[in-house]
């Protein structure tokens, strides 16, 4: 066959079977809060993943190693379908008010980093469930190929593509070491301790240390899924202070925040990138901020506040709640749709288009108008001081082009599913971008997705998953072309 379905089988196999043992760290948890329903159905959830990695073992035993291109996306593709799949059954089996097609949504939601919620009166659900999304949201934002490179046998990882099938965006010129485990178990150790900073810091900032721990792995992920329906609205101003740094390191590179911390400490403000990520989130917060005073009367401090947090939580694509800026002035909610699809930095946690995408178009248009004055001249548009390869330009268009279709198609199913015309045309931005919320009458900032019919909830999940992987590698295992010659 052209795409090698036992190797893709074996390297399921260790990837589902730990996924299925994180299972059992909440079922301990039920068990210490006398939650004994809640930890036999985490425990159902981890059988069936250990059952289901007994099963690809058995398949996979006579694979041929030689690892294409192909074997990789739908390794990638086959891996997050798995996961969203086997997450969601605790959140089936554990909440009356939920059937699998919401639980999907959910798992979806979490493992991408989305932030929309399909759980209503979350403050009364049990422990176990909320610290369940909450692992869900940090094992997402690192992302499992991360994670499985870290854990698989260096000879069945197919290089630097592996990251490749997971972000179109990866840059492999920004690798940190030439050995690919080493690499993945450095990501792993800087991504693990900004968790436990970003914990303590809460603690310090008043919560307990339940919800602190809840927040960091929602916050440092870019998640934005919060175990409190009121999400950040009730909690002390210092909290969203160290929301607001933790959302943005989120947002940076983790290549090159760790070549700064690695000695080069200049290296993030000389990429490109991070320098025109900076500058979106203060312009953009700079114009809200002014609007707030003079259009909606608040005071500096709480202007400056909400206006810079829900800035940031919208451009990393963490989704907090902070207010809903749908019901500020027309200026403010329009800069927010404005930014809704923008997103954080390649290689970062965060979704979206990605700024470097918005970059490159932006080098090309000025290097276009320049040809257009003089067509003889010899020009190329630059990014980062080099110039950009054709390679790249293909790679962003294509990238466009899919996003484009698939907002089109997301939308158009879902006005035929029911929903209005803005809820259907904010959501499928928001999943696609992975951003949380939605800007229509019904989905707006302070809403929740747990009206939407099955339908909806299996089709916004897709968008999720799709958003999550950048497009492309969905796309490619949805066409002929990758499973023929």
């Amino acid at each position: 066959m052209v795409v090698n379905l036992q190797l893709v089988a074996r390297l399921l196999c260790p990837s589902v079977f730990w996924f299925g043992l994180c299972g059992l760290i909440p079922a301990i948890y039920a068990l210490g809060c006398g939650e004994n329903f809640e930890s036999l159905a985490f425990g159902i959830s981890a059988l069936c993943a250990v059952l289901l990695a007994g099963l690809l073992y058995r398949v996979s035993r006579q694979a041929r190693l030689a690892v294409t291109l192909r074997d990789l996306f739908v390794f990638t593709v086959s891996l997050w379908l798995s996961c969203i799949l086997l997450a969601a059954i605790p959140l089936w089996l554990t909440l009356d008010d939920l059937n699998y097609a919401g639980a999907v949504f959910e798992s979806a939601s979490a493992l991408s980093c989305t932030g929309a919620t399909a759980i209503s009166q979350l403050d009364s659900r049990a422990q176990s469930v909320l610290l369940w999304r909450s692992m869900l949201q940090f094992f997402g934002g690192i992302g499992f190929v991360v994670a499985g490179a870290a854990l698989l046998p260096s000879f069945l990882l197919g290089g630097l593509n592996l990251f490749k099938t997971e972000s179109s965006s990866f840059d492999g010129q920004a690798k940190l070491t030439a050995h690919i485990k080493t690499m993945a178990i450095g990501l792993l150790l800087w991504y693990a301790a900004t968790a436990v900073l970003c914990t303590f810091c809460y603690i310090l900032a008043g919560l307990d240390w339940f919800l602190a721990l809840n927040a960091a792995l929602c916050t440092v992920a870019t998640g934005g899924m919060m175990p409190l329906d009121s999400s950040m609205n009730d909690l002390p101003p210092a909290v969203h202070y160290c929301a607001m740094v933790f959302m943005f390191l989120g947002s940076l590179p983790f290549f090159v925040l760790l070549a700064s911390i690695s000695g080069n400490y200049l290296q993030v403000w000389r990429d490109e990138q991070v320098r025109g990520f900076i500058k979106i989130n203060l312009f953009i917060a700079l114009l809200v901020i002014i609007s707030l005073i003079f259009s909606n009367g608040y005071d500096l401090e709480r202007a400056v506040r909400v206006g810079l947090f829900n800035t940031i939580s919208i451009l990393s694509t963490t989704g907090f709640a902070l207010e809903d800026f749908t019901l500020w002035n027309p200026f403010a909610t329009f800069l927010f749709l404005v930014i809704l699809a923008v997103g954080g930095c390649s290689g970062s946690t965060s979704g979206g288009i990605k700024v470097f995408r918005l970059q490159v178009c932006y080098a090309m248009f000025k290097t276009q108008l320049t040809k257009a004055l003089h067509p003889h001249q010899l020009i190329e548009p630059h990014f980062n001081g080099q110039p950009i390869s054709s390679a790249l330009i293909r790679a962003v268009i294509m990238y466009f082009v899919g996003y484009v279709i698939l907002l089109l198609i997301s939308s158009a199913c879902a006005v035929l599913l029911g929903l209005s015309l803005p809820d259907s045309f904010t959501a499928s931005i928001t999943m696609l971008s992975n951003v949380g919320p939605a800007m229509g009458p019904d989905l707006g900032p302070s809403a929740n997705f747990a009206d939407l019919n099955p339908l909806l909830h299996l089709l916004f999940a897709f968008d999720m998953l799709a958003g999550r992987l950048e497009i492309i590698p969905v796309l490619l295992c949805l066409t002929p072309r990758l499973w023929r010659l």
